[in-house]
């Protein structure tokens, strides 16, 4: 296996006591006050910042948590402040069907994106009350505990691995496409995060990393000896360069690797998503074409926007940890908002009636993925 390169990363002393930055944000949604000058507005309070968009799945995926932890802690003097560059309409919209107790803060400035380096959602950080930044924190992974710990003054600060200036991309020129591509040995705080324009993996495991790098479910990766136990990844591309540079990313994997990544067929137990049966049971709802194509919410008991019926399969695929086959017969893009208790099978069939679909056992052939050392 290849030497990998190691990133420098830029952390703090652990016996200074660092500061969360300063910012601006023009104006805040659901808040008692339009308007945050800075953290000196919210002193004596715990915060947590999460920067989200409406683009990004997880971050919607991740609102129902939020708003679960939000509950847990009423009335103690900590603020949730979800911030994104996004246009105030377009946020007013979007909060019509999706309920968020964060204050939203409108940042279209990106007055605090830059503040905090951030270069991909979702990301977060924990604010003692005193404006001490106690941690970086994906929003999925915090917990009441630390918040309750943070509000009493016990939770000590932890190093913060910020993004680097340098990943700031410069502008594309007309007819060129322009990559940052990294590979590093696996270190700090494990998670993901995805944006318009690149990907970003950190310290997850090496199977669950070849899968979001060739776009396929952790379940279709098969690896007999991982060549690492995790590493890291960052690809960078221009909006309209993705694809391509996802390519790119999977060469640069295998080599680093010494592995071959291949695909393979296999008969499995699969569910297969059909019509419900009987004159009487309700259709899937087409898409409207003005809906912004794609699922916003997607797995871990949310299926939720505009998509093929393909696509919603494998949706289902991620909560289910089964393979799902789309057998309908229906062409084009539906309109999905449905909701139940992760892995709770009774609750996702009564999801999928409402819309007119049903779950049935079977055995299929499906695509995986094969990862194997190369020969000499």
């Amino acid at each position: 296996m290849k030497n990998l390169a190691l990133a420098l990363l830029l952390s703090v002393p652990a016996a200074a006591a660092p500061k969360a930055p300063d910012f601006r944000i023009a104006q805040v949604l659901n808040a008692p006050a339009g308007k945050i000058s800075g953290l000196t507005d919210l002193k004596g309070k715990v915060v947590f910042i999460e920067f989200w968009a409406t683009w990004c799945g997880p971050c919607v995926a991740g609102i129902p948590r939020t708003n679960r932890l939000i509950d847990a802690l009423k009335g103690q003097p900590v603020v949730f402040l979800a911030v994104t560059d996004e246009p105030a309409d377009m946020i007013r919209t979007f909060l019509k069907t999706h309920e968020m107790k964060a204050w939203v803060g409108i940042d279209q400035a990106q007055s605090s994106l830059k503040a905090f380096k951030v270069f991909g959602r979702p990301d977060g950080y924990l604010i003692g009350k005193d404006g001490t930044l106690l941690d970086r924190v994906h929003p999925d992974a915090l917990k009441e505990k630390e918040v309750r710990e943070a509000l009493a003054g016990r939770l000590r600060p932890r190093p913060v691995q910020w993004g680097d200036d340098s990943e700031a991309k410069a502008p594309a020129k007309a007819g060129h496409t322009f990559f940052e591509l990294r590979i590093s040995s696996a270190q700090g705080q494990p998670g993901m995060t995805m944006g318009p324009d690149g990907l970003e993996g950190q310290s997850l495991p090496f199977a669950f990393m070849i899968s979001w790098i060739w776009d396929v479910q952790p379940d279709q990766v098969l690896v007999d000896t991982a060549p690492v136990s995790a590493f890291n990844f960052l690809l960078k591309t221009p909006p309209d360069g993705f694809e391509q540079g996802r390519e790119v990313l999977k060469g640069a994997v295998q080599s680093t690797f010494d592995v071959g990544v291949t695909p393979v067929r296999r008969e499995t137990d699969v569910y297969l998503l059909t019509l419900s049966t009987g004159s009487g049971a309700p259709r899937p709802t087409p898409a409207a074409p003005e809906e912004k194509s794609g699922l916003m919410g997607e797995g871990g008991g949310r299926l939720l926007g505009k998509s093929s019926m393909a696509r919603a399969a494998r949706g289902l695929w991620m909560s289910l940890e089964k393979p799902v086959v789309d057998e309908t017969g229906l062409p084009g893009e539906f309109h999905f908002d449905l909701e139940w208790e992760y892995r709770d099978q009774a609750a996702l069939d009564r999801a999928l009636a409402s819309c007119g679909l049903r779950l049935l056992p079977g055995r299929r052939e499906v695509d995986f993925l094969r990862v194997t050392p190369n020969t000499r």
